[in-house]
């Protein structure tokens, strides 16, 4: 059975891509809405940031001095779930402020 053959490496992998594909997603969101699109853009450069340094932080500076780039490697996917949920959450308030003017102008008429 293929999940037999599966450890915390890929499993780490597998949640890392699930939070860059988020991350993407929120960004890509974000760029349709007028007051994030420059969160949006920095969400999509952080994105593919994240996904060329995850691939490639077993190779830097190897050695005794790896512990730096596990540190930063940690830093930088808590930063990657901070972003996503700040985009989604000011998303939400935009989205929320655009429509109570529509709905009190209504009430109104």
């Amino acid at each position: 059975i293929w999940i037999a053959n599966i450890d915390l490496t890929d499993i780490h992998l597998l949640f890392g891509l699930l939070v860059t594909l988020g991350l993407l997603v929120m960004s890509i969101i974000a760029l349709t809405a007028r007051g994030l699109r420059i969160w949006g853009l920095v969400g999509v450069v952080y994105a593919v940031i994240l996904l060329i340094f995850g691939e490639s932080q077993s190779n830097i500076l190897a050695g005794h001095l790896h512990w730096l780039i596990q540190a930063l490697h940690t830093l930088i996917g808590i930063g990657a779930i901070v972003l996503t949920g700040f985009l989604g959450a000011r998303y939400r308030t935009l989205k929320r402020g655009e429509a109570k003017p529509e709905a009190s102008s209504q009430a109104l008429y």
